[in-house]
């Protein structure tokens, strides 16, 4: 066949190499999603304010409060920006939201165009195409900004997200090379350093949330899903936390309620709180 044809290859083969639109679909679009990820990254404020061109930032002024926590004061083109918290990043990561939000609402704004009736049609357009401004919103810092807002939610409610942490994860799968030098002395890695504990409730406590009030008392704690209780249509969440070595459990008909009622279990036991139980 190939011979007749004058060494080409016969016309329904070339089709018959050829994937099908749906593999090369599919292809495609497993290309952008591995590269949307790797440039997508999980950032906290600080970083995405960063990275974002045409941003001046001066130093951070860290002041204590007398309630506890830090202030952070930064001033970002010439405005100023404030953000508490109960560490020092937290101070200024909200700081740093702050100025991050503004710089992109302005950005969004339309940009309106005067219009110049004394100039001829021709030049108008040549201007217009000359002098059209990019689109110049950092999308890019601003998606890294909400996933990790994100991300840290599901860490808030108890999930573990390695995106969250990837030296780690890096480490805990790297492989080892059992003839390399290094394996005959295995390194240990350090201890992460413990978060502060507060022994005294925040002035305002009575209007937080208990799970927010425990994240501040006792920062760093995971909860753990210890399944249903109860049968149809009664079933009953059930949720674990162990705060100083004491572990507590409590049920509600969501896991949001669960994780609110272990909460009040911590609270009311270890910082004389009065919270009520949520049915």
């Amino acid at each position: 066949m190939e011979a007749d044809n004058g060494g080409k290859i016969p016309f329904k083969k070339i089709f018959q190499k050829r994937k099908k639109s749906s593999e090369r679909t599919r292809g495609k679009k497993l290309r952008q999603n591995r590269q949307l990820r790797k440039s997508m990254l999980p950032k906290n404020a600080l970083m995405a304010l960063n990275e974002v061109k045409g941003i001046n930032i001066s130093d951070f002024t860290i002041n204590s409060n007398p309630d506890g926590g830090f202030t952070a004061i930064v001033t970002v083109n010439a405005a100023q920006y404030e953000g508490k918290g109960q560490s020092k990043m937290a101070a200024k990561n909200q700081a740093c939201e702050k100025a991050l939000r503004d710089y992109i609402i302005a950005k969004m704004m339309p940009r309106f165009k005067k219009l110049h009736t004394d100039v001829e049609t021709d030049t108008n357009e040549a201007e217009s195409t000359d002098t059209q401004p990019e689109d110049d919103v950092p999308m890019l810092n601003l998606a890294s900004f909400a996933i990790y807002k994100l991300f840290a939610e599901w860490e808030r409610e108890g999930f573990v997200v390695p995106e969250m942490h990837p030296t780690v994860a890096s480490t805990s799968v790297q492989p080892v090379d059992p003839n390399s030098p290094s394996a005959a002395a295995p390194v240990i890695p350090k201890e992460p350093k413990k978060p502060p504990v507060r022994t005294e409730l925040p002035p305002n406590w009575e209007t937080m949330h208990p799970a927010t009030l425990l994240c501040v008392m006792r920062p760093g704690l995971t909860y753990i899903d210890d399944g249903t209780v109860g049968n149809k249509p009664n079933i009953m969440q059930r949720l674990g936390v162990i705060v100083d070595d004491e572990e507590f459990v409590a049920t509600g008909r969501s896991k949001k309620i669960a994780r609110r009622n272990v909460a009040v279990s911590v609270c009311n036991t270890l910082f004389n709180t009065n919270f009520v139980y949520e049915a």
